[in-house]
């Protein structure tokens, strides 16, 4: 949220709504935050969650560090890579702060990029004639001493453990990279994705808000937005991005009130607008003169002149249509990252058919995974737009506090066990559960984590070697023998 400019409906300042609450989260006495980090490992159950982090190496003492940028202004301009906050519009130096949002505001320094001055490497003394220790610029700029190049640090960083009761996983989504679609020019830098777009309309962006097309820096005089790339489409994601329409015709908008003289073009299969003011939104950006062309896109040509045709459809009149662009801007689909794929899985916590967090139940447990204690919220879940991942994320963070509130938990006895004299590891019993808590290594092995209790395991093994704690056979029998 923080990379973009505005927020529809209401195109509020995107940083005016989100900075105060996450300076104060970073300030509140009771919160740890702990940033620059991934999960590595989580073990336990409901109550008492074993979770180690890892602290990435930053190279910097963030005690000594006042996030005053003077080693970023002294970091040579050779030493550049992709700026990951720019969308790769931009560059960053070796020596960089995440963001100007960053909290904590710290610098970090990276040593892929690093081109050690020329003289100095990480780990390393280097001195000149008469004993005196070389410092390299970064070094030399920061008036707190928080950057020493001499010191061996770790580049595994360090290794953080910390005990819970409960965990809520959100965290968001990633975009499609235009690369994937070939038909559609990749290589252009006048394709955009619409995250990288997002940038350009920001103050902060590398135009600083301007409407600017990345090739030569010059203000287009038509714009064409491509929807559904990547979403709805058999050959990637089948499902809906939720998002698109409107925040394509929130880019439209602001192109429209920042430079009316461009012209706008939309290229949607249809224009989905469920909400409340949403449907509004859409009738007022058409009467700006945002144009709207309903049918899929076929692919982009490049003309000899640098500018682009867009070869569309219009279901409307049933024709093809084309039309001549400077810019592209690509509304690629929203998706699981890798990152994120990995961390479900030392969660233990499953991913459904669309590549997103599953959930226990989609009505009744939307923010429940199947692991008691754990809980998910965003976009990590599916598709959906900043109302409904606030409205998911409090639900979730109710959920995790009502768990913290009580002086104990209540756990179900009632759990599958497995008689391992008896199981031959056919595998049935793993196949036919719900809850993905069975495994298979020679012999079935059950999950307490992940069981239910709900017996389908016991029913479907044929070997009669799965019974629920509670219910075996000589038990039920039992009970029956009492009633008869």
């Amino acid at each position: 949220m923080m990379k973009f400019d505005r927020i529809f409906p209401m195109n509020d300042c995107s940083s005016c709504v989100l900075y105060p609450l996450i300076s104060e989260v970073s300030s509140s006495p009771l919160v740890e935050l702990i940033t620059y980090a991934e999960v590595e490992e989580v073990k336990g159950s409901v109550g008492n969650f074993q979770v180690k982090i890892r602290r990435k190496q930053t190279y910097v003492d963030w005690d000594k560090c006042i996030g005053c940028g003077a080693c970023v202004d002294a970091c040579p301009p050779r030493a550049v890579t992709e700026d990951e906050f720019n969308e790769g519009l931009t560059k960053r130096k070796a020596m960089y702060i995440a963001s100007p949002y960053a909290i904590p505001r710290k610098a970090v320094h990276d040593p892929k990029s690093c081109v050690n001055c020329g003289k100095k490497t990480l780990g390393t003394r280097r001195f000149l004639r008469g004993g005196k220790e070389y410092l390299a610029p970064c070094e030399k700029a920061c008036p707190t001493g928080a950057i020493n190049r001499s010191l061996e640090w770790n580049p595994e960083g360090e290794i953080v453990e910390v005990n819970v009761g409960a965990i809520v996983v959100a965290v968001g989504y990633e975009v499609m990279k235009k690369q994937n679609f070939k038909e559609y020019l990749p290589h252009s830098p006048n394709v955009i994705t619409a995250l990288q777009f997002e940038r350009i309309l920001s103050p902060t962006g590398p135009t600083a808000g301007k409407v600017l097309r990345p090739s030569d820096m010059k203000k287009p005089e038509t714009v064409s937005f491509i929807s559904c790339v990547g979403s709805r489409d058999v050959r990637y994601h089948t499902y809906c991005s939720k998002v698109c329409c409107m925040y394509m015709l929130k880019q439209a908008r602001l192109i429209k009130e920042r430079n009316p003289e461009i012209d706008v073009y939309i290229h949607m299969i249809d224009v989905r607008a469920p909400g409340k003011d949403l449907e509004e939104y859409y009738t007022q950006s058409r009467q700006m003169g945002i144009k709207i062309i309903r049918g899929k896109v076929g692919g982009i040509e490049e003309l000899p002149d640098g500018r682009l045709r867009v070869l569309g459809f219009d279901a409307d009149i049933g024709t093809p249509v084309e039309v001549e662009a400077d810019l592209v801007v690509l509304a690629t689909a929203i998706e699981l990252s890798e990152d994120a794929r990995k961390l479900a899985k030392n969660l233990g916590i499953s991913v459904d058919t669309s590549g997103f967090l599953k959930e226990d139940h989609p009505k009744l447990r939307s923010v429940e995974s199947w692991l008691d204690g754990i809980f998910i919220a965003g976009c990590c879940q599916g598709p959906k737009d900043i109302s409904e991942t606030v409205s998911q994320a409090k639900a979730a963070a109710a959920g995790a506090a009502a768990i913290l509130g009580r002086d104990f938990i209540q756990l179900e006895p009632f759990l599958a066990t497995v008689d391992e004299k008896l199981c031959t590891g056919c595998g049935i019993c793993a196949s036919a559960c719900p809850y993905e808590a069975i495994s298979v290594n020679g012999r079935a092995e059950v999950d307490t984590r992940r069981c239910k209790g709900c017996g389908i395991c016991s029913s479907v093994c044929p070997a009669n070697a799965v019974d629920l704690a509670g219910f075996t056979r000589e038990q039920i029998l039992s009970q029956l023998e009492a009633i008869l």
